[in-house]
């Protein structure tokens, strides 16, 4: 019934600040060449799907352990059956958070509207002028414009976040987001996974290091006052923050 493709039972990375169980849609109308989440581009059967009846019977039994539910993909507003599958995460008294990349501003809209999302994570790929080039694939702006103010004025928590590589963006593409992004209280650059890549090319790279992000950072810390890394080697310390899994 419902394009379940992948679940972890219990997450520690995927909800800020809880422990939450993540299920992973298949369906996604980006081709971001670093993404490592491949298998769940096209709902083509390539993977074993999870029957929705087993996932909440676990989760009913369990939601003692766990705060709540992260959706990502894929592309989680692709699914026809989301706003159901939320609806049923809800009445387990769970919180909810959904990873989106904002081209279905109207699904956003509908479920915010609803008190059904606790948490949005929105992926900010480019500045707008080079969205469909880092997305591989022809981009409405307006509806990645849309989806950040609905956000910023609609959600009860949320941050936006961007996944970094040299090869792709600049310091100049940061500056841009900033000032699109202005207002906004929390901004994460997460360091681009590489190794298993959509795009061989990518998987062929190393990760961005933790000096190659320096400069970047601090321009972002004048614009938002919750900025973080995700997945970068401070040689000094332990890894700074932890990849996310889109």
């Amino acid at each position: 019934m419902y394009s379940v493709q992948g679940w972890i039972r219990v997450s520690l990375l995927d909800y800020p600040d809880h422990l939450c169980s993540t299920l992973f849609i298949a369906g996604c109308n980006f081709r971001c060449p670093y993404c490592h989440n491949k298998d769940l581009i096209n709902k083509n059967g390539s993977l074993e799907q999870i029957a929705w009846g087993e996932i909440v019977e676990w989760l009913d039994a369990n939601r003692r352990m766990i705060d709540g539910v992260c959706f990502t993909g894929g592309e989680p507003t692709l699914c026809a059956d989301l706003e159901s599958m939320i609806d049923d995460i809800k009445r387990l008294n769970l919180k909810v958070k959904l990873d989106t990349n904002g081209t279905n501003p109207q699904m956003l809209k509908r479920l915010l509207g609803l008190k059904l999302l606790d948490f949005v994570a929105m992926d900010i790929k480019a500045p707008l002028r080079k969205y469909s080039m880092v997305c591989r694939t022809n981009v409405d702006l307006q509806n990645i414009k849309e989806s950040v103010e609905i956000i910023k004025s609609s959600a009860p928590r949320y941050e936006f976040r961007t996944t970094f590589h040299p090869s792709l963006l600049s310091i100049e593409d940061f500056y841009q987001i900033c000032e699109w992004l202005r207002g906004a209280p929390t901004y994460v650059i997460q360091n681009c996974r590489t190794g298993d890549n959509l795009d061989p090319f990518f998987s062929r790279l190393s990760p961005a290091s933790y000096e190659d992000v320096q400069d970047i950072a601090s321009l972002c810390r004048k614009y938002f006052a919750n900025f973080s890394l995700r997945g970068f080697t401070n040689p000094l310390r332990k890894p700074v923050g932890s990849f996310h899994r889109v």
